[in-house]
């Protein structure tokens, strides 16, 4: 039970190549209500990593595509009509299901290599992610320590050091530092790039005919530029581990 809790109170999805971890808390998250389908998602295999092996109940996680659906039925149903019922709509569907294995994919490497090169947290590192975690979802679901506990319990925890302790047990934690550490440790944006950003996307910082001042929009710049790097540093560093993987896809 605990550990679909986890699945839906906490979301650590690492999104490529952007390394991003979504958090949130999903109130209304359900499972499979037929027993056989259930059985049958969970035995179900549609890829496998190293021998490590993802099943379709997995892959229904990752992708929300449930979910998805319902948010698109009521913003216009006719779309969603469009999207199942359609070759083309169903083609888009499976090309989604397909993005979301490889992300899946991704993810499971980099939780091995997190693994394989000793990537570990110490007791204050964890202290400082789960606060990180805790004021985020409280922030994002306006919610207060009471609030927060009660759904705690609701989900199936005992109290807070439960789900603190399933918390810290997630190796997206793992990913991330490794990623911060072996990844993207070292990106530097020098002052002439920002120039040269800058000289090359005026546009962008003008507004009624009146151009902000590259001093005013340089801490801007810097980050997006540190964050193009960082991407492109993510996306060659999980291309040379997938290069080297054994990976089999069922779909």
């Amino acid at each position: 039970m605990k550990k679909r809790i986890l699945s839906s109170l906490l979301i650590i999805v690492l999104i490529l190549p952007v390394t991003v971890f979504a958090q949130d808390l999903d109130l209304n998250s359900k499972q499979p209500a037929d027993p056989n389908l259930k059985n049958k998602m969970e035995s179900n295999i549609v890829a496998k990593v190293n021998g490590e092996k993802i099943t379709s109940k997995e892959l229904a996680q990752k992708a929300s595509t449930n979910q998805l659906l319902m948010k698109i039925n009521q913003i216009d149903q006719q779309f969603l009509q469009t999207l199942t019922s359609t070759e083309s709509g169903k083609k888009v569907l499976k090309e989604y299901q397909k993005q979301q294995l490889d992300n899946l994919i991704n993810n499971i490497l980099l939780q091995q290599k997190a693994e394989n090169v000793g990537i570990t947290l110490n007791q204050k590192e964890k202290e400082q992610l789960y606060q990180q975690q805790k004021k985020r979802i409280l922030k994002n679901n306006n919610l207060n320590q009471e609030k927060y506990l009660s759904i705690l319990k609701n989900q199936g925890y005992k109290n807070e050091k439960e789900y603190k302790q399933q918390f810290l047990k997630n190796p997206q934690l793992k990913v991330n530092k490794l990623i911060e550490e072996k990844v993207v440790s070292n990106i530097n944006v020098t002052s002439s790039e920002i120039k040269q950003f800058y000289e090359k996307n005026k546009e962008q910082f003008t507004k009624d005919d009146k151009t902000q001042p590259l001093e005013k929009v340089k801490p801007q710049i810097k980050e997006l530029l540190k964050q193009q790097k960082r991407n492109k540093k993510i996306s060659q560093y999980v291309k040379n581990i997938r290069e080297k993987a054994e990976i089999k896809k069922n779909i």
